[in-house]
């Protein structure tokens, strides 16, 4: 004779219960797991205010996703080659965290990149290549004559010394743009966030040099000015000055960007 077992039984029964057949017994065992149900009720309360909580947390992220997607877009194509992998994943980690320094419940509470935006200087797009271990040559930047104007000027400096270049690399440019992004607020009648400087959210102006050679000689001061338009730049507005040193390897009559060497980083948010 085989000793007697027990095996479950699949019914479909709820799920703070569970039933059972013995071996050689068509009788059905049903017996309540104790504690499920209290814990089923409590998880169900967690989850409803979790759930509004990963709401509330979504409209915020929204926001700061957006305001990731639109600096990349306002970037050239050669800064936009300069970018590592997943960098705006980490560009959006950083905006979503603006709207902490705001009191208000979650996902209410106001993304003020004229406030805030200064807490974004320095932000490397190019790991390998930080900015301020390849660029070491003197740079000024000075307000214009009124708010969206920068002037920038570089003294003169010799390129070998100043630049940390690849091996490769025989020339470089720098490229800054000026970028404008809005302030947003949350706007309770229409439940969402609004821009509060939507004409100018994305605009921007670019100082360009020409392209320089490797030399061991003074290069000439440089001066430039950025422009965001022609008019006065709302004060709700954050201006992202980002700099990028573009390496190039001149080979067969070309330019060949050296994109993973080249380094960017956003320098101030005025």
């Amino acid at each position: 004779m085989k000793d007697s077992f027990i095996t479950p039984f699949t019914l479909e029964i709820p799920r703070e219960y569970k039933k059972y057949k013995t071996q050689g017994n068509k009788q059905q065992i049903q017996k309540e797991i104790p504690g499920i149900k209290e814990a089923s009720v409590t998880a169900e309360t967690k989850n409803k205010a979790s759930y509004k909580e990963l709401q509330n947390s979504q409209k915020e992220f929204n926001v700061a996703s957006m305001m990731a997607r639109t600096l990349r877009q306002s970037l050239s194509s050669s800064m936009a080659e300069i970018c590592e992998a997943y960098i705006f994943g980490k560009l959006t980690a950083k905006f979503r965290k603006l709207a902490k320094m705001e009191e208000g419940e979650t996902g209410t509470r106001p993304l003020f990149l004229s406030k805030y935006g200064h807490l974004l200087n320095g932000f490397d797009f190019n790991a390998n290549a930080p900015f301020k271990d390849i660029f070491s040559a003197k740079y000024f930047v000075k307000q214009g004559s009124k708010r969206g104007q920068i002037i920038l000027h570089f003294p003169s400096s010799i390129p070998k010394k100043a630049l940390k270049s690849p091996k490769k690399a025989t020339n470089f440019k720098i490229i800054t743009r000026l970028i404008a992004l809005s302030d947003y607020r949350f706007d309770h009648h229409i439940q969402g966030y609004m821009p509060l400087s939507k004409e100018l959210h994305g605009k921007f102006g670019t100082f360009e040099s020409a392209m320089f050679p490797f030399l061991k000689i003074p290069m000439e001061p440089t001066t430039g000015m950025i422009s965001v338009n022609n008019g006065m730049v709302p004060v709700e507005t954050g201006l992202f000055l980002v700099m990028a040193l573009c390496f190039y390897k001149y080979e067969n009559g070309k330019f060949e960007h050296l994109n993973k060497s080249s380094s960017m980083q956003i320098l101030q948010v005025l």
